[in-house]
């Protein structure tokens, strides 16, 4: 395993992402000896890293110091409404009344940078209650949150190691995890907490459950293979929700980078090759990704104006979008933009003209959008295409993240992020922006700290 003697410890965290980095913070604070395996060399492949670093909670001190006064119940509330009541009421309740005390463990325990957004709203949220990384990137949040893990004497991090299997004992319970790196290895534990992400890398298993996205391009991590949910289905554990997942409508094709959602909020819109808005932008980026992979070779274009580049540039994904020439501006006519983006002249001139009445107030927005702002010149584009994120389904839960068996835990066994059935519901309509790392970073925290109570109590 790398620095130490291989020998039983009391948990095994089984990725390295930030559900499984939290994991091991808040076991090894509980008096735990934690050993985490990550199959890659680093964490920066993790969908945490990947991630715009969101976290979203009602009732910090941080959004109480903006004025703010809300409850989890009020985060609760926009959960359910997006994903129309179909996630576990219990399990997003626990989330969303654990996630003010996460951010505020964060900051005040691992000295994790985090400021409260007041930029913006994503789309479903009533409230600003985005606590993210100066940067606004998951990469940051994860080094931050990677750094406490290596300076805490009880926590060993082991990269570059997989693991093929569960060990369980006669009535099933898990009793640790069999280790690859050069050599097979058993790593006996009293518990183990499942944090590898999701499935969205493993192309049999999305065919199977996300047949819409099957040949979608892929944004997450690699290594998002779907371990964990298949040693569960070995052991009869329960899953949820397999069909769901987040996508996104804005990756700058074909340079991979993401143009974050940001402009779209800010007033930017996405259309065709004919110039022409399909789909009203309101319902995010999730939903959205559906409707750009129906166009002309599963391509749309985002086009926005100086004002948003403006407010959007404090944010590193558009700034990569930049540096990788993906956007091409600016323009001082939509003609010319429309020229250089290879779309429609006429039908892109007709479809702003109709956007900016609407946001005028000088007429319905043909699509019913409600949120926007005109756009003038000069004129920015980028070609982008929908994109899997990650999938929202898994292994079933209980509040406190153990893994479940005909809605039995499974003792000794706990799942996270997207190893563990989100709180979306359904597809991808459902996703609400943040559910991914509350998902990750809540169900972490609770499956750390309820295993080292456990462990306490034996």
């Amino acid at each position: 395993m790398g620095r130490g003697e291989s020998k039983a410890v009391d948990i095994v965290v089984v990725g390295g992402g930030g559900a499984g980095l939290v994991a091991a913070l808040a076991a090894a604070e509980g008096g735990a000896q934690v050993v985490v395996l990550e199959k890659a060399k680093d964490v920066t492949f993790s969908n945490t890293a990947r991630s715009g670093g969101m976290i979203m909670a009602a009732g910090t001190r941080f959004q109480k110091a903006a004025g703010i006064q809300e409850t989890p119940d009020d985060l609760a509330r926009d959960i359910f409404a997006r994903n129309n009541h179909q996630s576990d009421p219990e399990v997003t309740m626990a989330l969303c009344r654990t996630a003010p005390r996460l951010v505020e463990w964060l900051v005040d325990r691992w000295g994790v940078r985090l400021e409260f957004v007041q930029e913006f709203k994503y789309p479903g949220h009533s409230q600003f209650r985005m606590h993210a990384p100066p940067s606004r990137t998951g990469r940051e949040l994860i080094t931050q949150l990677w750094e406490a893990v290596e300076a805490h004497p009880r926590i060993l991090f082991v990269p570059h190691t997989a693991v093929e299997r569960l060990l369980t004992g006669p009535g099933g319970e898990v009793r640790g995890v069999v280790a690859v790196t050069q050599g097979r290895e058993e790593i006996p534990a009293r518990s183990v907490i499942l944090a590898c992400n999701g499935f969205g890398a493993n192309r049999e298993l999305v065919r199977k459950y996300i047949p819409d996205m099957a040949e979608a391009y892929y944004f997450g991590g690699v290594g998002n293979t779907g371990e964990a949910i298949l040693w569960g289905l070995e052991l009869g554990a329960d899953l949820a929700y397999m069909d769901a997942y987040q996508a996104h409508a804005t990756v700058a094709y074909p340079h991979g980078t993401l143009v974050t959602w940001a402009v779209i909020v800010h007033g930017g819109i996405i259309v065709n090759r004919k110039g022409q808005r399909f789909a009203n932008e309101d319902i995010g980026y999730s939903s959205f990704a559906r409707y750009v992979l129906r166009q002309e070779e599963g391509l749309a274009y985002v086009i926005f104006d100086q004002r948003i580049l403006a407010l959007t540039r404090s944010f590193a994904e558009l700034r990569e979008s930049l540096e990788a020439g993906a956007i091409r501006g600016p323009f001082e006519t939509l003609s010319a933009l429309a020229e250089a983006l290879r779309i429609d002249g006429p039908g892109l001139a007709e479809t702003v003209s109709a956007y900016n009445k609407a946001m005028r107030s000088e007429g319905l927005d043909p699509l019913g959008r409600r949120e926007g702002h005109p756009l003038h010149a000069p004129y920015y584009g980028v070609q982008v295409t929908g994109a899997l994120f990650h999938t929202q389904g898994g292994l079933r839960v209980n509040t406190n993240a153990q893994v479940l068996r005909k809605n039995q835990p499974i003792p000794g066994l706990y799942a996270a992020g997207g190893s563990a059935a989100g709180i979306s519901g359904h597809g991808p309509d459902g996703y609400l922006s943040g559910n991914g790392l509350l998902s990750a970073l809540g169900l972490g925290y609770i499956a750390g700290s309820h295993a080292s109570r456990a462990l306490a109590r034996a």
